[in-house]
């Protein structure tokens, strides 16, 4: 899988994921499935075309910042995790075809926010201090946690 925090450096924008197959009703990046011998920018770029009707000309400094993997006991999930900010002039999208899109702040405390179990790690990493520290590549923990550079 593949998600995308856009955000502007003082908001993210989410989606409200509802009716999924895979995760229970909640705030996620936009995204989805990386396909078959799909790159995982490639999918990242599909997947916000398809969703929003965004392309890489209306981004700027999309890269992947993460990549969680988690054993549900039924199967394994990975998900890759970027970031990316609007273009100048570009307008935010306000409709999705996956749900409900909603800017939060990012000075706001937002951990009672629902998220998926990797999504609720990363973003918290993301918030806290992975967006100030450009150095920050890949977040593992136990079944999910452990910082690398």
């Amino acid at each position: 899988m593949t998600t995308v925090f856009l955000h502007d450096d003082e908001r993210v924008l989410l989606l409200h994921r509802e009716g999924s197959r895979v995760i229970e009703d909640s705030w996620v990046g936009i995204g989805g499935h990386v396909d078959p011998g799909e790159d995982v920018r490639d999918a990242a770029l599909r997947e916000l075309a398809e969703e929003v009707g965004l392309h890489e000309a209306d981004l700027c400094d999309l890269r992947l910042r993460y990549t969680a993997t988690r054993d549900t006991g039924e199967e394994t999930r990975t998900v890759h995790y970027s970031t990316a900010r609007l273009a100048g002039g570009v307008g935010a999208p306000t409709t999705c075809t996956e749900g409900p899109l909603k800017w939060f702040a990012l000075a706001d405390d937002l951990s009672d926010l629902p998220m998926p179990p990797t999504g609720r790690i990363v973003f918290d990493h993301w918030q806290r201090i992975g967006r100030l520290d450009v150095k920050t590549r890949d977040l593992r923990a136990g079944d999910m946690v452990v910082l690398t550079e």
